[in-house]
């Protein structure tokens, strides 16, 4: 791995930098507190063509690696517009990455091109009885002629009332107990439509974003709309859930930054005893701490994203990024809100929201529970325990 960034890898950091400097702390507590998209965020990254770096050129993208993508999220978080870059999930993660890796020609020409353009998708996979345990889920699409007919509920589906398309996760075929991941696949439905419906929840944090209870009853989707091989999705997820996590990792990491950075300027600026705070070990240390777990996330992020790029298994090493950015990123939010004291937990500081949305990268998109039986089984080579 070669650890020096290129010219056009350090110009696109210094763009994103120069992008999420535009947006301060106003604005976003402002989407915070008025639970509302992004939107003024998301049509600048549209124009700066950032939507569609990992899509291939020939789509009108810029044919970028999953490694690029995580350097424009991570250099966005560290400016304090972290919470933007849920767009990237939005579209060249689950509409990009899907669609490149399993999509046919037509789906590809049809589809691409309106992800660089900043077309906004939904992913349907998570079921209220079956969490992680994908094999449990019961969403079923019956096939009627050239469609498929869905009914089932889904949880926790974010962005439903901006996405234009939905993959959904679901079953064409009956529960095999020999062979429980057959039958499984990924079907793709526009949005919005009248046999879908869905409700809010009202949340922690993440407010920049609706995630909701969703219903299907009688929505059809066309046959042509398999992504993938029918009955054979459990390959083809994981070319969306590794790329989601990192994005997701290297936001944590740059959100870390941000916060400490706040801690530092508050602790130079405010004096109490003739000094400033920030000459006090007391002080000084846990930000220490912070910045340490920070880097070292930030490399193992780094490692993650260039073995995908290289087309060799990440798995393991995406969810040892992502165990080890969250936990480092929730750290240095913990240690800004109390090196501000009584200041950190007052919403216009921005370190209290920064912590709120951090505090569900340790459930989502993988749990702590399910990243330590990942690297268990298949790192340490221990039996399977669930």
């Amino acid at each position: 791995m070669d650890f020096d960034l290129s010219e056009d890898q350090r110009a696109l950091q210094d763009l994103c930098y120069k992008i999420g400097s535009d947006f301060d702390n106003t604005y976003w507590n402002s989407i915070d507190q008025e639970k509302r998209r992004p939107q003024e965020f998301w049509e600048l990254l549209t124009e700066q063509g950032l939507l569609g770096m990992t899509i291939p050129e020939e789509y009108g993208g810029s044919g970028l690696g999953l490694f690029d993508l995580c350097l424009a999220s991570e250099a966005l978080s560290e400016v304090g517009s972290g919470d933007g870059t849920s767009a990237f999930v939005a579209g060249p993660v689950f509409g990009g990455y899907l669609i490149e890796r399993g999509g046919t020609p037509a789906q590809k020409q049809e589809i691409l091109p309106a992800l660089v353009n900043g077309e906004m998708w939904a992913g349907a996979f998570t079921e209220p009885d079956s969490g992680s345990n994908v094999t449990n889920i019961k969403t079923f699409a019956e096939r009627d002629g050239d469609h498929f007919v869905l009914k089932g509920q889904k949880v926790f589906i974010s962005n439903l009332s901006v996405a234009k398309r939905i993959a959904v996760l679901c079953r064409t075929a009956q529960r095999d107990e020999k062979n429980r991941m057959a039958g499984i696949t990924l079907l793709l439905g526009n949005l919005p439509d009248e046999n879908i419906e869905y409700h809010p929840f009202k949340k922690m944090g993440t407010n920049y974003m609706d995630t909701n209870a969703l219903f299907f009853d009688g929505y059809r989707i066309p046959a042509e709309n398999v992504v993938g091989e029918e009955g054979n999705a459990w390959r083809l997820l994981y070319k969306v859930l590794n790329p989601e996590r990192l994005v997701i990792s290297a936001m944590c990491i740059g959100m870390g930054n941000y916060a400490i950075r706040k801690a530092v300027e508050y602790a130079t600026d405010r004096s109490v005893w003739g000094v400033p705070i920030a000459t006090h070990q007391g002080l000084q240390f846990p930000l220490a701490e912070a910045r340490i777990q920070l880097e070292c996330a930030r490399l193992k992020v780094y490692e993650a994203a260039w073995l995908f790029d290289k087309g060799e298994d990440a798995g393991v090493a995406t969810v040892m990024a992502k165990h080890a950015a969250c936990h480092a990123a929730l750290f240095a939010a913990d240690r800004a809100i109390q090196t501000l004291g009584g200041a950190g937990y007052i919403a216009e500081s921005g370190v209290e929201r920064i912590y709120r949305n951090l505090r569900g990268t340790r459930m989502v998109p993988i749990s702590d529970e399910m990243v330590l039986n990942t690297i268990a089984q298949h790192d340490l080579g221990m039996p399977r325990s669930y």
